[in-house]
């Protein structure tokens, strides 16, 4: 067997943004060929030889057409530049039948998410997937519940995180993110959190200001710089009753925005914080103008949520809200936000003391069937504990404490582990 192929130098110096990047990896694949009764032909699939750090592999690309298989050979250098030969070889060896290329693979990746957004207008049941490549990856919601069409959405943005990078890809589709509100950290910690869109291409228009605010709406500044994020913000204040976003897209425009809209509450990235000059020790806290100030987490999904709550509080109360309501803590007791300087954090404690109320219902009473040490587990899962970490708390192996998590599992009829830690908060 030989292969037609131009020589193949190391690839680390090659820039992964540039615009000849796909153009260099269409000139790299070749077809192999073969010899049979005299005649010298090729197979069908391209391939491709991949060197770098001095270690060298041919990948079969398993893509007819050549664009695609471009595609595929650089979404095996990226993982070999991000994570290593070990991870490019072993997505090898575990692969489906099915490139990532083709949207049959991607069918078999589809998934109905519980919680869908309204602001993006999807319909119910439709499908999201998780799309990973060189070391990142996001929920995408694909907007269709037809599997079929759902697939091609996955496929055609798999292709674009390659081609284009993650920034732009990221521009361009929706992604679903986990926002979660710290409204107090010690020394219990009180957050809401929620599920939203980005609203980017086709659904950019839809976290648009409404043509005129009530004059009475109580302005709340978002500062925030994803902008498919901020307009998915936007949405979610301006249907809360009596309130009016207002976005903020840099840290630095931050003063003039204050000065010019006057909030009543200002709600910000907990990574830009500094950057808007607040100091943020956990929790609601008042600025020097009168405004109230929140930061807010992002996470891909509830799994990494639950796991970078802050460690050292005395308990957590975690509670999931509709977009619609990110406010309901502030407002539970029928007083706006940044009414008295001295109780504003009277309706966030009034709004949680209600989850600590006696309930009934199936998931109480799967609960009361859980054993004092599946309880203990669970509890520490709660906390964001990892298998190791639960296993030492309790004086148990790490095979233990699996046996107890597929138990709870069993007891509570949930699949995940950030559905049983729901759960748990619920009770």
């Amino acid at each position: 067997m030989s292969k037609q192929r131009p020589s193949s130098g190391d690839l680390s110096a090659q820039n992964p943004e540039s615009h000849e990047v796909q153009n260099f990896w269409i000139k790299r694949i070749f077809k192999n060929t073969y010899t049979r009764d005299g005649q010298r032909l090729k197979v069908d699939s391209w391939s491709v030889k991949i060197q770098h750090h001095s270690r060298r592999r041919t990948f079969s690309l398993g893509a007819s057409d050549k664009a695609t298989a471009a595609i595929a050979a650089k979404a095996i250098y990226d993982t070999i530049v991000a994570e290593g030969w070990d991870a490019a070889l072993v997505h090898e060896k575990n692969q489906t039948g099915f490139s990532k290329t083709d949207a049959s693979y991607w069918k078999e990746q589809l998934l109905l998410r519980r919680y869908l957004f309204p602001g993006s207008g999807e319909p119910d049941k439709s499908f999201t997937a998780r799309i990973g490549h060189a070391g990142n990856g996001y929920f995408f919601p694909l907007g269709t519940s037809d599997a079929e069409e759902a697939a091609r959405r996955a496929c055609h943005i798999y292709c674009a995180i390659v081609k284009q990078g993650w920034e732009e890809a990221c521009q361009l589709f929706p992604r679903e993110l986990i926002v979660a509100f710290e409204w107090a950290v010690h020394p219990v910690i009180m957050w809401t959190y929620t599920t939203v869109h980005t609203l980017v291409g086709r659904l950019a228009d839809v976290g648009a200001l409404p043509p005129r605010a009530p004059a009475e709406a109580q302005r709340v500044l978002i500062v925030e710089t994803d902008a498919g994020l901020r307009r998915a913000l936007v949405w979610s204040i301006n249907q809360q009753p009596g309130y009016c976003a207002v976005p903020c897209e840099t840290p630095e425009s931050f003063a003039a925005m204050a000065a010019l809209h006057h909030p009543k509450l200002v709600l910000t990235n907990r990574s830009l914080a500094e950057r808007i000059g607040v100091q943020f020790t956990g929790g609601l806290m008042r600025l020097a103008s009168g405004a109230l100030a929140l930061a807010y987490s992002v996470s891909v999904d509830g799994d990494h949520m639950f796991v970078s709550t802050p460690g050292g509080a005395e308990g957590y109360l975690l509670k999931r809200v509709p977009p619609a309501h990110l406010l309901d803590p502030v407002i539970h007791s029928g007083n706006p936000a940044g009414t008295d300087a001295e109780s504003h954090l009277a309706p966030v404690r009034l709004f949680f003391k209600e989850l600590l109320r006696p309930r009934s219902g199936p998931h109480v009473a799967a609960l009361s069937k859980l054993t004092p040490r599946e309880n203990e587990v669970l509890m520490l899962l709660s906390k964001g504990g990892v298998d190791k970490e639960i296993a030492q708390a309790m004086g148990i192996s790490v095979w233990t404490v699996h046996g107890h998590i597929k138990k709870i599992f069993e007891r509570l009829g949930v699949r995940t582990r950030t559905e049983a830690v729901v759960r748990y908060l619920e009770k």
